[in-house]
């Protein structure tokens, strides 16, 4: 069989370059059945040839075997220098030997070595064989700077490939590969223009897969620029590309990424859980330790959503040690941070802040993502506001304020960036200077026209939405941080808002008896099916789950009656059936009218102290439903540490008042704190 197929390669192929350079067809061989091949050549060896082990080691990098493919590809180095092969092959063999560093080993550095080695043996080399591998070696070289974050390397080396391509795959590849590095890189425009070069040559060699891979990179695009929809769309054609075409790896690759998006614009549905069992379980088939990492990651994601706590910490862990055990640091710092969260939402707050402190984000270094410095700031500041390090807090809260800001900023010039490109270009005319200059001004003007009736339309859409979207779809926040930012970002609406904050009476007994996943349940089924506009925000924290509620004063009575109603309601749907406390504090009225996040923060020792002070004078009440009102605007400074006492200080002089339903309990508390 060996010979025969050496026979036909010398009828369909010619002479070959040098006598131990691996015939074309053999390779094609490899590529469509590798484990074929290698029982027909273990079958018939040749040891003592420099190609033979080349062969061999192609096959076993195909199969992803890499101690065999390392040993194979050393032999064939060893026995080319020996026989003092030609120069080209001996580079083709260092190309190999990279390629099974970087792919299998995961070592870049010894790949990039093993490339410039190669890249020595072909810089002399003129000839188009020569300039066709020097293009293969410089793509690889981009990928491996790439992997090794060096983006201008990556693409000084991807620009070379392409001067060198002389066939047009390899124009193709290069093309593609320049898209991707622009794309990390954030030039919109020059993404695009690679990507849609690289479909009219993918359309031109009828090279149908690559169009998966290309809708693939337009996902990304879309999701950097802030365009979940687009994103999704995208990502969906690519998914169904890979399926076709039978990219194990990449299909793996995009449900990972449809599930994350969705995750990231809490747009989950059905399927998406059962994307990333299929993900996992194709990972493990090929014995892909990083995509099993990342399966097992994203598990933890959906489950922490769900607030199903014990199983999102069980996959956090087991992905924190894959991602440790492989090196990737930047995705072990991203499951970090969801342990952090997991931890915080357990209410083991000892642990977050050991893990946040060996952490050590720095959130000022402009060499780590800004999503990893945004998630570290934001969780920073939620666990010093547990802490009660006022200071700390707004540090950390007003460091993530500014990444947030930088990010939106972000999008907003890569969405800018994306339209001009896509602009149709005008025909050249011959127009004075003076021309010129006013089309410019005057399209300056145009587009800062456009964007504002776009952001008048949006507020516009923004409001309709507030007034007719369901609750439960628009407004919870995971975190609290989060939570208490967008009532900051409400108060701009110059409507009153106010602060509910509902829990179980006994709470902490209930949680001994049932669980802490059970006692969430009941919290976020005590909502369920409910709509009511006048929500803006709601979150779960501290064993509380709390409303951000906008209404008139006038209208407060009246949407806490159906608030309470509702809550009867569900009540008696809960096995034991838990009794309930409540709170409604106004928040301009208590806090001002230009407060921040640490405010509402420190609101929350007015919630404690009220259901405490009402506990005491009513023990054995079953339901308690309190308000605070409000005689004297910001009757406390709310920033101190002795916010406790500047409280029962006011409730004692009446500049605050605690209600009962219709009763005041002021002066009973007076003759208590007396």
């Amino acid at each position: 069989m060996r010979y025969f197929l050496l026979a036909l390669l010398l009828i369909y192929v010619g002479s070959a370059v040098a006598s131990s350079a691996p015939p074309e067809l053999r390779k094609a061989l490899i590529n469509e059945d590798p484990e074929q091949f290698l029982e027909q050549a273990i079958l018939h060896p040749d040891e003592n040839s420099s190609s033979y082990w080349m062969e061999l080691a192609l096959a076993y990098l195909q199969l992803y075997q890499k101690e065999n493919a390392l040993h194979s590809i050393n032999q064939a180095i060893d026995l080319a220098r020996l026989l003092d092969d030609q120069t080209l092959y001996q580079a083709q063999l260092q190309h190999v030997k990279a390629q099974i560093l970087g792919r299998l080993y995961r070592n870049t550095e010894l790949g990039i070595e093993a490339l410039h080695q190669a890249v020595l043996w072909l810089e002399p080399l003129t000839s188009d064989a020569a300039r066709t591998e020097k293009a293969e070696i410089y793509e690889s070289l981009a990928q491996a700077y790439n992997q090794h974050s060096s983006l201008q390397q990556a693409v000084y080396y991807a620009e070379k490939s392409l001067a060198e391509a002389m066939q047009p795959r390899q124009k193709l590849n290069a093309h593609f590969l320049l898209g991707r590095l622009y794309l990390q890189m954030n030039h919109i425009s020059q993404a695009f223009s690679h990507f849609d070069k690289t479909t009219e040559l993918a359309t031109e060699l009828q090279a149908f897969h690559a169009y998966p891979l290309i809708h693939l990179r337009y996902g990304l695009a879309y999701q950097k620029m802030g365009l979940p929809q687009q994103a999704l769309e995208a990502f969906f054609r690519a998914k169904d590309g890979f399926a076709e075409h039978q990219e194990q790896r990449n299909y793996i690759n995009t449900l990972l990424r449809i599930v994350s998006l969705q995750l990231e614009n809490h747009a989950l549905d059905d399927q998406s859980y059962g994307y990333l069992e299929q993900a996992l379980q194709f990972s493990q088939q090929l014995d892909d330790q990083m995509r099993i990492a990342e399966a097992k990651f994203q598990m933890g994601q959906w489950h922490l959503y769900h607030l199903q706590l014990n199983e999102a910490h069980y996959y956090f862990k087991k992905a924190q040690a894959l991602f440790s055990q492989i090196g990737a640091q930047e995705s072990l710092r991203q499951v970090q941070l969801a342990l952090i969260e997991s931890f915080i939402q357990q209410e083991q707050l000892a642990a977050a802040i050991a893990l946040f402190q060996q952490l050590n984000i720095q959130h000022d270094n402009p060499n780590l993502p800004l999503f990893i410095r945004y998630r570290s700031a934001e969780l920073g500041a939620g666990l010093a506001a547990r802490q009660l390090e006022w200071q700390q807090a707004y540090h950390f809260s007003e460091q993530a304020r500014a990444l947030r800001f930088n990010d939106l900023q972000e999008q907003y010039n890569l969405k800018l960036d994306y339209l001009q490109f896509r602009q149709p270009p005008q025909p050249e005319q011959s127009k004075p200077q003076w021309y010129a200059a006013g089309m410019y001004s005057w399209g300056l003007m145009a587009l800062s026209a456009l964007l504002l009736l776009l952001l008048l339309l949006a507020v516009h859409r923004l409001q309709q939405l507030k007034q007719t979207s369901p609750a439960s779809q628009l407004i919870f926040s995971r975190q609290w941080i989060q939570f208490s930012d967008r009532l900051v970002t409400e108060q701009r609406a110059k409507l009153p808002l106010h602060l509910m904050a509902i829990t179980l009476r006994d709470c902490q007994q209930y949680k001994q008896l049932y669980g802490e996943v059970q006692l969430r349940r009941v919290l976020i089924s005590l909502l369920q099916s409910f709509k009511l506009p006048q929500i803006v925000q709601l979150t779960i924290h501290s064993d509380v789950l709390w409303l951000g509620l906008c209404c008139q004063r006038s209208e407060l009575a009246a949407l806490e009656s159906k608030i309470l109603c509702h809550l009867a309601q569900q009540r008696t749907q809960l096995q034991p059936q838990p009794h309930l406390q409540t709170l409604i504090l106004p928040l301009q009225e208590l806090l001002g009218e230009d407060y921040q996040s640490g405010h509402i923060q420190a609101l929350r020792e007015a919630v404690w102290l009220s259901w405490y002070l009402a506990n005491q004078l009513n023990p054995a009440q079953q339901h308690m439903y309190l308000q605070l009102k409000v005689q004297e605007s910001r009757p406390c400074e709310w920033m101190t540490e002795n916010i406790r006492q500047d409280l029962l200080n006011a409730l004692q002089l009446g500049s605050i008042e605690l209600w009962q339903q219709d009763r005041l309990l002021n002066p009973q508390l007076k003759a208590l704190l007396d």
